[in-house]
């Protein structure tokens, strides 16, 4: 029997929505192949466990967010500021969603405690995401310089993330984009 079909979108979102609720150390294949409404058998057959899915989710995801968020950094139709505040607002509305919230943050304090595999991922969208802003700083500073203010923001959001996330509260979003318009 040929097992259920999914759209790989909708599989790697369920299973990203999954990988945030519960961590990875909390994610079982239960729990995914449940949340995908597929047998584990038939989840098997995408996926033959959960490091490759996982892998596949980050990439995904990662991939996602350089196509909405971190491009609009190159768009040099605007002014850096006006980059800069639409990135803030596409922040804010993307990692408040459930969507996508902050799985790469949830999915980086696993990896730092028995899954440093699992950094190589996250470092390439922290890095893509500084490489972001540093487009952004360039006009007004030096490469060094706007590298180092870009991996400041870059931290800053994704503190500003977790705060939102905790407190409810998605003006700790609005202060870091605030904070990034006054250095430009």
């Amino acid at each position: 029997m040929r097992p259920p079909k999914i759209p790989r979108d909708e599989l790697l979102l369920r299973c990203a929505n999954t990988f945030k609720r519960l961590g990875y150390h909390g994610t079982t294949m239960d729990e995914l192949s449940s949340a995908c409404g597929l047998t584990k058998a038939s989840f098997y057959h995408h996926y033959p466990n959960k490091e490759a899915l996982l892998r596949d989710v980050l990439d995904w995801t990662h991939e996602g967010l350089k196509q909405s968020l971190f491009s609009i950094a190159f768009d040099e139709d605007l002014s850096a500021q006006e980059r800069l505040t639409r990135m803030g607002r596409k922040a804010k509305r993307l990692f408040q969603e459930d969507s996508i919230g902050c799985l790469m943050g949830v999915i980086a304090v696993d990896a730092t405690y028995g899954k440093v595999e699992l950094m190589a991922p996250i470092r390439r969208f922290l890095d893509d995401w500084t490489a972001a802003f540093t487009e952004l700083y360039r006009a007004a500073y030096s490469q060094a310089e706007a590298q180092s203010l870009a991996r400041q923001l870059v931290a800053d959001f994704e503190g500003a993330i977790l705060l939102a996330r905790i407190y409810g509260d998605p003006s700790y979003i609005d202060a870091v984009t605030e904070r990034g318009l006054r250095q430009l």
